[in-house]
């Protein structure tokens, strides 16, 4: 499981994934926000569940633009309104924000933009998929480990900060 995200830019994210991670990314967000707000659903104690951890308004924001992107390339999508519905029961969000609108109320994970952790998912994407990633990426190593960062907030969604907790 993994929102990978060799840029900082959910968007620009979106535009450089190839279709078939393009597509599972939309999945994938479902399954990392259902692990933070579903209780008992699994996955809740992997590393890409714990990294959104009190920011789930931001990671279907993330998801809404690999949704997006989907149906640029013509596809069908049922997830965008899967996550919208899934975020507004759990956290009463009806209208996910752009993400220039969370960068700007503080509502984005600290690790976005961290220059090693973006690193960190162009190497497993040209490891991924060297010929499809290697031009995308020039120069980045395909042996680099995953920098899976912790949350500064609680689970709950309360927006509490303090030190993640990962039990």
């Amino acid at each position: 499981m993994q929102t990978f995200l060799p840029y900082a830019d959910f968007a620009a994210t979106a535009r450089v994934l190839d279709r078939r991670r393009l597509g599972k990314q939309r999945v994938e967000t479902i399954q990392v926000l259902r692990a933070l707000t579903v209780p008992g659903y699994g996955w809740r104690h992997h590393p890409a569940a714990l990294m959104w951890t009190g920011y789930e308004e931001a990671l279907v924001r993330y998801g809404l633009e690999m949704c997006a992107r989907w149906c640029d390339l013509g596809h069908a999508d049922t997830c965008a309104a899967t996550l919208a519905a899934d975020l507004a029961g759990a956290r009463g969000v009806r209208e996910p924000r752009a993400q220039r609108r969370l960068a700007a109320a503080g509502e984005l994970p600290p690790w976005l933009g961290d220059p090693a952790f973006h690193l960190s998912h162009r190497s497993a994407l040209v490891r991924k998929d060297p010929a499809f990633y290697g031009p995308a990426f020039p120069g980045v190593p395909d042996d680099l480990p995953y920098v899976w960062p912790a949350s500064d907030r609680r689970p709950g969604g309360e927006g509490s900060h303090g030190a993640a907790e990962g039990g």
